[in-house]
């Protein structure tokens, strides 16, 4: 791969994505405020913390096994979709990326913006480039969105068969399948030829440029075969591996599912008696939250997540001490685990730098 991408005697240009001081802050204080608000006033609501620890409490050794052990495969398959989005990406590299860029993400106020800064000098470190790094993070991003906005369109039918639907969960179906429809149309424009993708660059660069005009800011002139050039990249791989991509992307999804099932059948959330709910609402409930937290408005969606779970697996009839206990648990295996287990393999690979700078090949 060409470090330097398009001008080889160019030194490597920085990959800048970190926001600045007063949007760190004013971040900072919005999530602050939501998380105060969810784990202090709304979930004791639901739920007394007290009832919530004693149902964790009963579960059993094999239980937590197989939760961890779920949520692991779930965070494996996460970057494989990466590793599949960019040929040449080694497993263990893939694997290294995704979990330190994870650890930002989750932890800083704008985490997401800062982790993609961050990606780069990880993946320029692996021998790849600006364009190479744009490619990755455009053909996951464009899956996985695909995926996630299907989910509802999936549980709507699946609601729709058994009788459990109700308004709330159709509209926001419906919200996910007008996403998914103009999502698949807008790439599907810009894939189709190159000089719809010339044109959609120049339209969206001279919309850009009118709004910039008002806080003095240069007109967009490159957009246009910007856009363009990255079209027949992201078509050369695609081309060749768009059901592979396809395929981890929903697994990915589907793993996810299962971890949040899971979670709900072993604090108590049953499928049959009084409080029964079953796998069919919960799918349509977990397609729904992922679909409400797809903007990252907090570091990892916390506050919003959990109350947005746990609303939703109430009003579909589950008992509440369990439902916040599961939504509890399914936040601590897919949100928390892997920030310790991140911390580790980023400081490895700043410690591998490190001694490159100390020693430096011949």
């Amino acid at each position: 791969m060409d470090i330097t991408d398009d001008n080889p005697g160019e030194k490597p240009r920085a990959f800048s994505s970190r926001p600045g001081l007063k949007k760190n802050i004013i971040m900072g204080v919005l999530t602050l405020v939501i998380v105060v608000v969810v784990f202090a006033y709304l979930l004791p609501k639901f739920a007394s913390y007290h009832d919530v620890f004693d149902t964790l409490k009963q579960l059993n050794f094999g239980q937590v096994v197989i939760l961890i052990a779920a949520s692991l495969l779930n965070l494996a398959l996460a970057w494989t979709v990466n590793q599949a989005s960019l040929p040449g990406l080694k497993n263990r590299q893939a694997a290294q990326l995704l979990l330190s860029q994870n650890l930002i993400a989750s932890t800083l106020p704008l985490g997401g913006a800062w982790s993609v800064g961050l990606g780069y000098p990880i993946i320029h470190s692996y021998g790849f480039g600006v364009s190479d790094y744009s490619l990755m993070l455009s053909i996951s991003m464009i899956w996985n969105s695909l995926a996630k906005f299907a989910m509802p369109a999936v549980a709507l039918l699946f609601l729709l068969i058994t009788g459990h639907q109700t308004l709330t969960m159709l509209t926001i179906a419906l919200v996910g399948l007008g996403l998914l429809v103009v999502s698949i149309a807008l790439i599907c424009l810009a894939l189709w030829k190159r000089s719809m993708a010339l044109r959609l660059g120049n339209a969206a660069g001279r919309a850009v440029s009118w709004f910039g005009k008002f806080f003095k800011k240069e007109p967009v002139t490159h957009w246009g075969e910007s856009l363009s050039r990255f079209r027949d990249e992201i078509v050369n791989v695609t081309g060749h591996r768009w059901a592979i991509l396809s395929l981890l992307a929903t697994l990915y999804q589907i793993s996810m599912f299962w971890v949040f099932l899971l979670t709900l059948r072993f604090s108590g959330v049953a499928d049959s008696g009084k409080y029964a709910v079953s796998w069919v609402v919960i799918f349509g409930v977990f397609a729904f939250a992922r679909l409400v937290t797809a903007v990252p408005v907090t570091s990892g969606a916390i506050g919003i997540a959990e109350a947005s779970f746990t609303g939703m697996l109430i009003a579909a009839g589950a008992p509440r001490p369990e439902a916040v206990a599961g939504v509890l648990l399914f936040r601590a295996l897919t949100w928390f685990m892997p920030i310790p287990i991140g911390l580790p393999v980023y400081f490895q690979w700043l410690w591998k730098q490190r001694k490159k700078k100390e020693f430096p090949p011949e």
